[in-house]
């Protein structure tokens, strides 16, 4: 009789490789012949008799006649790194690591009224296990969070992961896009909004922070575009949008002196220059209903967007209400942000300022500030020097808020009151 050739057997081989009658090599799911067939790889639970004491995790049925009856589940060996990676591999530890710190950190940098906390820490998340485009939002946002926060040799890993989430989650949302009604609405705008974010928190080591807000502005008018053709959806969603808008009008008289009078310097200088100019914004034809509107009024409205956001961080009532002056100036002004336009970066150096007053859990927009308007300063410098000695007093106090100089720049030096701020820089 021929002898039977001898092999060793896989004993915790997975479903697939004992039907195939080949050796799995355990290391799944999914193992090595799973990848080859492109087939899903499942593992049976270990025996019960395999498992020692140690080792061995009981569960119980509810049901008290069954109390004779337990299952033992071999619990891996070691941290709970070991653990995730049984039971879906790294990337499982990741998306559990990113959703602990969204729970419990992140989402407070989006928290304007107290309302928002519960709909973002508890019911956001939950909708977003329907909604694969938000599930990818949060764990983007949350993934560059911890990499804003780690040392530059270790956040390479949380950047990247980042940016494969958001873009995982930028093309199912634009799929999702025209399919937008009462259920979906609030998920749509919450991932148009916290996009925005992250789009801001991504490392720009190529390009400039002005070009980084010029793209994420786009977004701020994508989102403020859904806000306006899902209000009455929005309005009666879980998202309290309802309740922030009820909370808005602050008095202006709340502004401090000195910021007033430096939005006064912004409107003296958009009533000499523009006051009497007649032509349209370039690029506003005037087709499709579209209104016209002239340089000096688009200015005009702008300031007033940004005196509003004054007023209301002066209240304190509405926290981070400032982020959202893009969607108060509107879509014009952001075109004239992208063609450098002089008077515009000046208003946007103005916005810095409240951007660096913001507190400190609103990360992903108090980071910017500063960079943003020495950035806008050396622009204005270099594009428009004779413009950069006219209005050296608005860029001198707008970089003073910050505690910033420009070191060596005679034209942006001069004696107020507040520049005492710039010998402590």
């Amino acid at each position: 009789m021929q002898k039977r050739r001898s092999h060793k057997k896989s004993r915790n081989g997975c479903q697939n490789c004992k039907k195939w009658h080949t050796k799995c090599d355990e290391q799944g799911p999914p193992c090595n012949n799973c990848i080859l067939r492109k087939a899903k790889c499942v593992y049976n639970r270990p025996k019960v008799d395999n498992c020692r004491n140690g080792d061995t995790l009981t569960i119980r049925p509810r049901d008290a006649s069954a109390l004779a009856w337990s299952m033992a589940v071999e619990r891996p060996q070691g941290d709970v790194a070991a653990l995730c990676g049984a039971y879906g591999g790294p990337s499982r530890l990741m998306e559990l690591e990113l959703m602990h710190q969204w729970s419990t950190n992140t989402y407070k940098a989006f928290c304007g009224i107290p309302e928002d906390g519960e709909y973002l820490q508890v019911l956001l998340p939950r909708y977003a296990l329907d909604y694969d485009y938000m599930l990818n939002c949060i764990l983007a946002i949350s993934s560059l969070q911890i990499a804003r926060f780690m040392g530059e040799g270790n956040s390479m890993r949380y950047i990247n992961a980042g940016l494969e989430y958001y873009n995982r989650g930028s093309s199912s949302f634009r799929t999702q896009l025209s399919s937008m009604n009462a259920e979906n609405c609030h998920v749509l705008y919450m991932f148009s909004a916290i996009a925005i974010a992250a789009q801001l928190s991504i490392p720009h080591r190529v390009g400039s922070a002005l070009d980084l807000l010029v793209i994420a502005l786009d977004l701020v008018n994508g989102s403020t575009s859904i806000g306006m053709m899902g209000m009455p959806w929005l309005l009666n969603s879980p998202f309290p949008l309802r309740r922030f808008i009820s909370l808005m009008g602050a008095s202006k008289d709340l502004i401090d002196l000195d910021s007033r009078m430096a939005l006064a310097r912004l409107h003296a200088i958009n009533n000499q220059r523009y006051g009497a100019a007649s032509e349209p914004v370039g690029g506003n034809e005037g087709t499709d209903g579209v209104l016209l509107v002239t340089d000096h009024e688009l200015y005009h409205m702008s300031i007033e967007g940004l005196e509003m956001c004054f007023a209301e961080e002066a209240r304190g009532v509405l926290r981070g209400f400032s982020t959202a002056f893009p969607g108060l100036a509107g879509k014009p002004f952001t075109a004239l942000i992208s063609r450098h336009d002089p008077f515009a970066l000046l208003i946007v150096m103005h916005w810095a300022v409240l951007l660096g007053q913001l507190d400190r859990s609103i990360w992903w927009a108090n980071s910017i500030a500063e960079e943003l308007a020495i950035e806008i300063a050396g622009l204005l410098r270099n594009l428009y020097p004779d413009l950069a000695f006219e209005w050296a007093e608005p860029m001198s106090w707008a970089l003073n808020r910050l505690g910033l100089s420009m070191p060596g720049s005679r034209e942006l030096s001069y004696t107020t009151s507040s520049s005492g701020r710039e010998s402590d820089c």
